[in-house]
């Protein structure tokens, strides 16, 4: 009887410690949740001057990564960033994209932490004109309450270190590989952008950029015309029309009136009726 309650009891608390662990691992698995793949597809592609482009994995994992856990790991984020974004574009030479280290580690109960480091050398058909470019990032990620080492944890560091890989990966490139840089067609690049060409289709006639109006300083216009005075009106009446000519005529006065009164004592005054009167 005792053997047995035993084996009941044993039998209890394995079935409880299992329950506990799959709990667990649902937990940190959590399988209900789904995680697309990495896709950089989105983002400009870097055309380079060569015939191929190799991608090489010697990141060398360390103990105790997280890695493998991660719903993509970083160095598969890696190669799918170089195969999307790095466009053989020219005739001749190759390029080798070196990952040299892609870790995630565990920094605690609630915190993570990862590195990228990766290397682009490139080379010409005969190896004499070579380029290389160095590029590193790292990131930590703080969870709070979550728990640190679960899928979704991983994937949200993943996707941070490939966000600040991206956009250390093309500075690099463009600031130290430009001569080795072409266009979609395999054209060199010329500081930063494409050749000049012709916009316009075939047998069309390009139109010309319209001029810019130039304004010119026009000196204001002189004439030799000699200006007419204009008229002066007399300050003396005139004796017969003293408030001005004689008709509606608006014609404008060229010259002062002369006097028109006779001279002093030619003209005289009527005598008055008394003194006629008394003369007769």
């Amino acid at each position: 009887m005792g053997n047995s309650v035993m084996g009941v009891r044993y039998w209890f608390g394995a079935v409880a410690l299992g329950l506990s662990l799959g709990l667990a691992g649902c937990a940190d698995d959590e399988p209900a949740q789904t995680f697309p793949p990495a896709d950089y597809s989105y983002l400009s592609q870097l055309h380079l001057n060569v015939a191929t482009i190799n991608i090489q994995d010697e990141a060398v994992p360390s103990p105790g990564s997280l890695s493998s856990k991660a719903p993509t790991p970083p160095d598969q984020a890696l190669k799918q960033m170089a195969n999307q974004r790095l466009v053989a574009s020219g005739q001749q030479g190759q390029a080798t994209f070196i990952i040299k280290q892609a870790y995630i580690s565990s920094e605690g109960e609630n915190a993570i932490s990862g590195a990228l480091d990766v290397q682009l050398n490139i080379a010409d058909a005969g190896n004499l004109h070579t380029g290389y470019i160095h590029a590193r990032i790292s990131r930590k990620l703080d969870t709070g309450t979550k728990s640190a080492t679960s899928r979704a944890s991983l994937y949200a560091l993943t996707n941070q270190m490939m966000q600040d890989m991206n956009v250390e990966l093309e500075f690099q490139v463009r600031k130290k590989l430009m001569s080795w840089m072409t266009d979609a067609v395999g054209n060199p690049l010329v500081d930063g952008g494409v050749k000049q060409q012709a916009l316009d289709g075939p047998g069309s006639t390009a139109s010309a950029a319209p001029a810019k109006p130039v304004t010119q300083d026009v000196p204001a216009a002189v004439t030799n015309t000699p200006s007419v005075a204009a008229p002066v009106q007399s300050s003396i009446p005139d004796a017969i029309f003293p408030t001005g000519a004689g008709d509606d005529s608006t014609a404008p006065v060229t010259a002062a009136p002369k006097q028109k009164s006779p001279p002093a004592g030619v003209l005289q005054l009527p005598s008055n009726g008394k003194a006629s009167d008394s003369a007769g």
